[in-house]
């Protein structure tokens, strides 16, 4: 069975905020360590995730200590922003 069109933009978009949220409160998070704090499972799919924000905008991303690393990009704040004011909850 499938989903009405209309309620999947918002499941999409409350993902995207509670993802955003999180960078909102921690500086530079890697993958683990992001999708700890998200209860984002399996947790190997972060990797995936979190690029895919970063290819949006959202996230800025680096090189740190060996591994990769993700935060709020300016565009992300402005999204996440955004983002609280359309889904109110």
């Amino acid at each position: 069975m499938t989903m009405p069109a209309q309620s999947r933009p918002d499941r999409y978009n409350q993902l995207k905020r509670r993802a955003l949220e999180i960078f909102e409160h921690d500086n530079w998070l890697t993958p683990p360590a992001w999708a700890v704090l998200a209860g984002f499972y399996p947790t190997r799919s972060a990797y995936s995730y979190l690029l895919r924000l970063h290819r949006f905008g959202l996230l800025d991303r680096t090189a740190h200590r060996g591994a990769i690393a993700y935060r709020l990009s300016t565009r992300g704040k402005l999204r996440l922003a955004w983002l609280k004011q359309t889904l109110r909850s």
